[in-house]
């Protein structure tokens, strides 16, 4: 009987220790599926319709959000790292669908595609010099 007793506090602490085990790793699990996999995948989904141009707000958004997820993560608050994980993902596909929508403009910050102007914003055409008009004077004389 005794014997019987103890086996049963034995299997009731194994039981009690694998609880408290699985419970404790919910927070990497769900991290995991949601920043690991879904926003992680919408994002690449923005990025390949060129979100970075013609969504620009919704894309940097979502970028933003997906560092502040990792970062939250390698401090371990896995429950912020979803949180911001969820943010993330609602802004790429709100890229996604404003660009099936139609609905696209342009990062004013780039450059024009037929714009020939280097890095340094001098032009293309290293022969030719910028005509500087002061005073609305033409350079000739009167």
């Amino acid at each position: 009987m005794l014997k019987n007793l103890s086996f049963a506090i034995w299997i009731a602490a194994i039981g009690l220790i694998a609880a408290i085990g699985l419970t404790s790793a919910c927070g990497p699990v769900e991290y995991m599926g949601q920043v690991g996999i879904k926003t992680s995948k919408e994002f690449a989904a923005a990025s390949e319709v060129k979100a970075d141009k013609h969504a620009p707000y919704e894309y940097w958004s979502a970028r933003c959000y997906l560092e502040r997820a990792r970062e939250k993560a390698g401090y371990g608050d896995y429950q912020e790292a979803v949180r911001y994980g969820g943010k993330s993902e609602k802004m790429s596909r709100e890229a996604q669908k404003l660009i099936k929508a139609g609905q696209l403009y342009e990062n004013p910050n780039e450059p024009e595609a037929g714009d020939k102007s280097g890095s340094d914003g001098t032009s293309g055409d290293s022969g030719k010099k910028p005509v500087v008009v002061l005073d609305g004077a033409s350079g000739e004389d009167k």
